[in-house]
């Protein structure tokens, strides 16, 4: 197979997803909780999100080499990885490592092209 370069850029379904979720879950505690401790749910739903949620790797490419060796791009920093399996749920798809210190990544259906977004769905179903 050639070789297959996909560039990834932020995700902004992803965010969206992740603050709908918020929104939809500070509405039914609104609705269930006195409005001082939802105060403090919100805040600490905030500083949630800044400590480790803009922590997460950005990362940048997926290079595919042979079988399920990839070499992974980190703001720079290249990364030699072997992936362990691949699950599509349609808008985004999950690629898991085999190395168990190595997290799980989420590739989100706007963070390419179309046609990359393809040729990747067709990659992850030949792996």
């Amino acid at each position: 197979m050639d070789k297959c370069s996909f560039q990834l850029k932020h995700s902004y379904l992803a965010l969206m997803f992740h603050l709908a979720v918020f929104a939809v879950l500070m509405t039914l505690l609104y609705l269930l909780l006195p409005w001082v401790l939802w105060c403090s749910l919100l805040l600490l739903g905030g500083a949630a999100y800044l400590l480790f949620y803009r922590k997460t790797p950005k990362i940048t490419g997926l290079d595919y080499l042979d079988g399920k060796e990839w070499t992974l791009s980190a703001l720079g920093a290249k990364h030699r990885v072997q992936i362990s399996h691949i699950i599509d749920h349609q808008a985004y798809i999950v690629v898991y490592f085999q190395h168990a210190r190595s997290k799980p990544i989420i590739v989100w259906c706007d963070q390419m092209p179309f046609q990359q977004w393809k040729s990747f769905k067709v990659l992850a179903k030949m792996i």
